[in-house]
């Protein structure tokens, strides 16, 4: 069988192109609503303990996946709260 010379898209890649809505913009309820949104401190917490791990080379299979939806959903987040910023900025 052929194998796919297609990159596989992250779970973050794909509901970025969901919620990358061209021309509908975001209401500015919406758009404040997102800039609140972040990792309780626990997650937080939980993260920079899988980066310190990472950093010293010691992840097992489990948390480098751990860590990987971490960074997915961060980068996600990020997206989302830059895209709120100039939503709110275009409206001034």
């Amino acid at each position: 069988m052929a194998q796919s010379s297609l990159r596989p898209a992250t779970h973050a890649e794909l509901l970025r192109k969901v919620f990358d809505l061209p021309g509908r913009g975001l209401s500015k309820p919406l758009a404040e609503s997102i800039l609140s949104l972040d990792f309780p401190d626990s997650d937080a917490s939980r993260a920079a303990e899988l980066n310190a791990r990472a950093n010293e080379g010691l992840l097992t299979e489990p948390e480098r996946e751990e860590l990987e939806a971490y960074a997915n959903i961060a980068d996600l987040l990020a997206y989302w709260q830059l895209k709120a910023r100039q939503a709110l900025q275009q409206a001034r």
